[in-house]
């Protein structure tokens, strides 16, 4: 087999790279052949139909693998693996009502964390209450641990536990892409390393931010996290400085503080700090939710979704399986005209003409 690579170059004026950052198993056994992740659509639509097809065989009579099918450990305590913990509690819980040689005491939740309390993006306090209610709802947590290595069939941890599961969600590592890695510029911890005004030092042109670039903070001295109210304001930044370069009028810094880190914990429970205030309870989760709906681009968007949550309250979840299966499809060869027209009936031994 001869693989043949076809290089195109493109000139330009202007250049942003916004390329993200993409999932980091360091390189631990079986974790990246093995792990599901949570960082697209198609990532939670896979857990999803996971967890659907785990709960499937489960509950067939001849199932002699229960355990490992009715056990469920995210790796990553901050926002995205608590919120994915809380909602594949809430949907597994929820769904065993469809299965009836399931029961609650067969499901075993479990989230892993290596700090000393979850959620370290928030204060202290909210983590302690959002590790209580979770608690509350019968998951599991392990902390000031890490996953040692995963099977496909069970979870080593560091401290010498091992738990029988099938089902193993990674969420406790980014890495800048590796595309990054080919330019040759100043970068801080694999990301590009730009200046106040986002753009490559000694590029003059090029541009970066989100994720994949390194943003000087002036006020703290240090970088501006890569999250999505930061790299939504970067956007307009960037967009700006380029229309100045155009025009040869003054450039803006990108100066920007936190306002508010939201966390869903199941059952309509949330967790937030909004300008130093924290909430915990229903108003958070509402807050999150109206945050939410409020960054939906378009009309129609923002009322498909809020339709969708309001059934969501009053109708019980959908356990049919979204799978990506493509139709069967078979290639013969095309027969001569002149047999077409013959076609042979049951029963006869002589063509029909």
């Amino acid at each position: 087999m001869v693989t043949i690579i076809i290089s195109h170059t493109l000139e330009f004026d202007f250049l942003v790279f916004g390329l993200g950052s993409i999932t980091n198993t360091y390189g631990l056994p079986g974790v990246q052949e093995h792990a599901l992740t949570m960082k697209s659509l198609s990532d939670a639509m896979q857990v999803r139909n996971h967890l659907i097809a785990h709960l499937e065989e489960a509950d067939s009579d001849c199932c002699e693998k229960i355990e490992s099918l009715l056990t469920f450990v995210v790796a990553g305590g901050g926002f995205a693996g608590v919120e994915t913990v809380a909602a594949i509690n809430d949907f597994v819980r929820r769904a065993l009502r469809s299965y009836p040689h399931l029961s609650e005491d067969m499901v075993r939740v479990v989230l892993i964390h290596s700090g000393a309390v979850i959620l370290p993006e928030l204060e202290e306090s909210l983590g302690v209450y959002a590790q209580k209610i979770l608690a509350g709802r019968k998951i599991e947590i392990h902390l000031k641990t890490k996953i040692e290595s995963f099977s496909g069939g069970a979870v080593r941890l560091t401290d010498g536990t091992i738990i029988l599961t099938n089902t193993l969600v990674w969420t406790a590592g980014t890495s800048p892409n590796p595309l990054l890695d080919t330019i040759p510029c100043a970068k801080e911890g694999g990301r590009l390393l730009v200046t106040e005004f986002l753009e490559l030092h000694g590029w003059p042109g090029v541009w970066a931010l989100g994720d994949c670039s390194a943003i000087p903070d002036r006020l703290t001295g240090k970088f501006h996290p890569p999250t999505a109210q930061h790299a939504l304001r970067q956007g307009e930044i960037a967009a700006h400085n380029i229309m100045a370069a155009i025009r040869g009028t003054e450039k803006k810094r990108f100066d920007f503080s936190t306002i508010a880190q939201l966390a869903t914990i199941g059952r309509r429970t949330g967790v937030a700090n909004i300008l130093g205030i924290n909430f915990s309870g229903f108003i958070a989760w509402w807050l999150w939710r109206t945050i939410y709906l409020s960054k939906l681009p378009r009309f129609e968007k923002k009322l498909r979704v809020a339709l969708d949550w309001t059934l969501d309250l009053i109708f019980s979840k959908d356990l049919v399986q979204f799978l990506d299966i493509r139709a069967p499809m078979v290639s013969r060869p095309e027969a001569h005209p002149s047999q077409k027209s013959k076609t042979v009936q049951p029963g006869l031994t002589q063509p029909v003409r």
